[in-house]
């Protein structure tokens, strides 16, 4: 996995929601990227009853474990962007996952996001690598920071909080990657 990891919304909420993004920072310390974009799409939970989600993650950015980028208006960068949410683009997605895409090519890292519809159109021979939250988990767990049955918890209680994972349950992740099956 090439560093550093740029977090769209869903990727970084899977570990924001549940209150694990030490996960994150034992795996990838110094190499977490937050587009600006991102940043502000979870700034507007501080008006919620779920303001820890964007709380959590402003001390994160606070502290440096994770740096927002911003992609520069008048750059190359903001071409890509701007066409990828282009209204009349049919492959048209959403701001986090572009601005993601964008900077992990930018930045020759991985882009980290669980919405494979939108982003694998606009991947291309692997440009830029991509990871999903059941990679990171599979990780933290062959690194011996759980075992399997925290990470059956842990993948529990982010599906418990809505977040939008496959269906199969954390014994079917380690299986996947400990037998290379593809995505």
């Amino acid at each position: 996995m090439k560093k550093p990891l740029i977090f769209d919304n869903d990727c970084l909420s899977s570990f924001l929601w549940i209150k694990r993004i030490d996960i994150l920072i034992s795996l990838f310390q110094g190499e977490i990227i937050v587009p600006e974009t991102v940043n502000f799409e979870l700034s507007k939970m501080k008006k919620s009853r779920y303001r820890f989600v964007y709380d959590d993650l402003e001390e994160k950015i606070q502290d440096n474990s994770f740096v927002v980028a911003e992609i520069p208006a008048t750059s190359v960068m903001a071409q890509e962007y701007s066409s990828l949410i282009d209204m009349t683009n049919p492959k048209k997605i959403g701001r986090g996952e572009a601005a993601a895409i964008v900077l992990a090519k930018n930045l020759n890292g991985t882009l980290a996001s669980n919405n494979l519809k939108d982003i694998l159109p606009h991947i291309k021979n692997d440009v830029p690598p991509y990871t999903c939250t059941d990679e990171i988990l599979y990780l933290y767990f062959k690194n011996g920071a759980i075992s399997i049955d925290e990470g059956k918890k842990i993948w529990r209680e982010m599906k418990s909080f809505g977040r939008k994972l496959p269906i199969y349950d954390f014994d079917a992740v380690v299986y996947k990657f400990e037998n290379n099956i593809k995505r």
